[in-house]
């Protein structure tokens, strides 16, 4: 067999068992490797050289990509971590929450129980432009769900509807967003957090209305069958006692409203306003210490917080590097080059190429930010060196990579299940027409967007 063939066998049996040990849950820290082996094995390497392989280009991705973002992730994972040990992120809740209950009216009806539930996205949304990671915004918005669905009557299986909408669907594409995926090609294409931003506003007004009618076009379909808080929150409701509803008896001034919002309005003044021109990660740390200065005696314990904001900062930009290491066992396979030489196959611009490649390696990482870090060492200087705008490579990565994310195992969506406890079955869907299904057309929109000049 040709040896490139081969090779390219190795790379799709790798992608499957990191697709398969994802869903069964293994750590991709060691998937990773586990992965990166198996397409070194495919690419006719004896032992010795697969462990020089292992040594030399994966370890160095690996190191490279922590080296190159660690001071990105560091102080965004404190951040999240922090205005949600010092209550701001509850009280942003619990403000938008009787917000979203006065807009009900105290009504059961249809437009009532959708204005609420858009009213509860409207907080994951400002948690999440914030800096709060949307892997930890559900604990957060869970309980407040609960309390106002049950009284409502409104299905269970809408909070995740909720968390997707507000938390992951657009907030992370909008120009200037703090978020890591939006953050991260700046390192590699010398762009700044606003980059092509007509392109990142129309491309989150079509997330934000298409999502907007899906609620609106589900809770219909919900209220013509009946369907109410049960029978999908009858799990929830065994299991309450797992939800932190401390939350519940809390109020929240105007005043404590908008001194919760500050750390994260420094934040985003700093970084595309005030302090443009310098690394991310400056702006981040600003508004860490901002959030210390206004919370200082509401942390029960500031060690701990801070050792929860590493904590999740070492599992981030490990998990991610060890996909970015498997990326770099990939470019070292022959059937890498037979697979860069096929790029050109793909019907349309090198956009489309760009915009589809990104979308399958996030798809099969099961991760936005892996997906993206992969497609950015692989692929950006490529495009780059076809004279394509350094601003729309990097807006189109950081669209594409929210498309096909959302898969089963991805761990982000995983979470939201458990913690809600709701099934694949009557929970996945909103993550996936959400999450998955829109985004991916949306990152192609995006693309036709770019060919007509709109940047």
């Amino acid at each position: 067999m040709d040896a490139g063939l081969l090779s390219l066998i190795g790379i799709l049996v790798a992608m499957a068992f990191l697709i398969i040990a994802s869903i069964k849950g293994l750590p991709i820290l060691v998937v990773g490797p586990v992965s990166a082996i198996i397409v070194f094995a495919f690419s006719s390497m004896g032992p010795a050289e697969i462990l020089e392989n292992m040594a030399g280009a994966y370890s160095e991705d690996f190191a490279g990509f922590s080296q190159s973002n660690f001071l990105l992730f560091l102080p965004a994972c404190i951040l999240g971590a922090m205005l949600g040990d010092c209550g701001a992120a509850q009280k942003i809740a619990i403000k938008i929450g009787d917000v979203a209950q006065r807009l009900g009216g105290g009504k059961n009806d249809m437009m009532s129980k959708y204005l609420v539930i858009m009213g509860l996205s409207l907080i994951t949304a400002i948690l999440s432009f914030g800096g709060v990671s949307g892997f930890v915004v559900i604990f957060t918005i869970a309980p407040i769900c609960r309390e106002i669905f049950k009284k409502m009557d409104i299905p269970w299986h809408f909070v995740i509807a909720v968390a997707v909408y507000g938390g992951s669907m657009w907030t992370a594409i909008l120009p200037g967003s703090p978020s890591v995926q939006n953050l991260m090609p700046m390192s590699y294409l010398g762009t700044e957090a606003t980059a092509a931003p007509l392109l990142a506003i129309v491309t989150t007004l079509t997330c934000i209305v298409f999502g907007a009618w899906y609620i609106w076009f589900v809770l219909r379909r919900n209220e013509r069958r009946g369907e109410g808080y049960l029978p999908t929150g009858k799990l929830m409701e065994e299991n309450s006692s797992e939800l932190d509803t401390s939350i519940l008896g809390d109020t929240c001034s105007n005043w404590e409203f908008i001194k919760a919002l500050l750390p994260s309005i420094v934040l985003l003044v700093c970084m595309n306003v005030i302090l443009v021109d310098y690394d991310p990660w400056i702006s981040l740390t600003i508004g860490c210490l901002v959030c210390y200065a206004l919370y200082f005696n509401k942390f029960q314990n500031i060690g701990k917080t801070l050792g929860a904001g590493c904590t999740s900062t070492m599992k981030s930009i490990m998990n991610v590097s060890a996909v970015v290491g498997f990326g770099a066992a990939v470019e070292l396979a022959p059937g890498f080059q037979y697979v860069v030489d096929n790029l050109n196959a793909i019907p349309g611009t090198p956009l489309i190429q760009l915009c589809l490649a990104t979308n399958l390696v996030a798809g099969i990482t099961g991760s936005a930010s892996g997906g993206e870090a992969i497609a950015l060492n692989l692929f950006a200087q490529r495009f780059v060196d076809m004279g394509i705008n350094p601003d729309i490579v990097h807006r189109v990565v950081a669209v594409s990579c929210y498309g096909l994310d959302s898969m089963p195992y991805n761990g982000s969506a995983i979470n939201r299940l458990n913690y809600t406890n709701l099934d694949y079955k009557r929970g996945y869907i909103h993550e996936f027409i959400l999450g998955a299904i829109f985004p991916f057309i949306n990152s192609f929109f995006c693309v036709f967007l770019a060919s007509i000049g709109i940047v």
